[in-house]
């Protein structure tokens, strides 16, 4: 079987954040696949970059676009809504995936705290 040729990019869209006109584009299978690869690896994540909106972070945003997190942290958050909208639209895929790992991630969190908490001996 004959491998395939690497793809350079599905779908682009650009849209300007503040001073910079930025190309976000759709992800393929493989791509969203080794991200997540790397993020369950716990390679050091800046906090600021993971939790600078609700379900994406600047450093998310970089992977879908031609502009590196530290130019995106130069722009406000309302300036970065054109390239969240943008992402959103083009990776529904990388948006769905994360939210279901997210709500897993709240459940295994949530009963391993009611384990513990159902194990503990009273104090007295």
């Amino acid at each position: 079987m004959m491998a395939a040729a690497p793809r350079t990019a599905g779908a682009v869209r650009a849209v300007t954040a503040g001073p910079l006109v930025v190309e976000v584009r759709e992800l393929t299978f493989v791509e969203v696949r080794e991200w997540f690869v790397a993020l369950d690896s716990n390679q050091d994540r800046d906090v600021l970059h993971a939790l600078a909106f609700d379900d994406v972070g600047l450093d998310d945003l970089a992977r879908m676009c031609n502009v590196p997190a530290e130019a995106l942290e130069q722009c406000t958050p309302s300036e970065l809504q054109p390239v969240v909208q943008a992402a959103r639209a083009l990776n529904p895929f990388f948006f769905r995936v994360r939210a279901s790992i997210s709500a897993a991630s709240r459940q295994l969190l949530a009963a391993a705290t009611w384990s513990t908490a159902s194990t503990e001996t009273p104090p007295g």
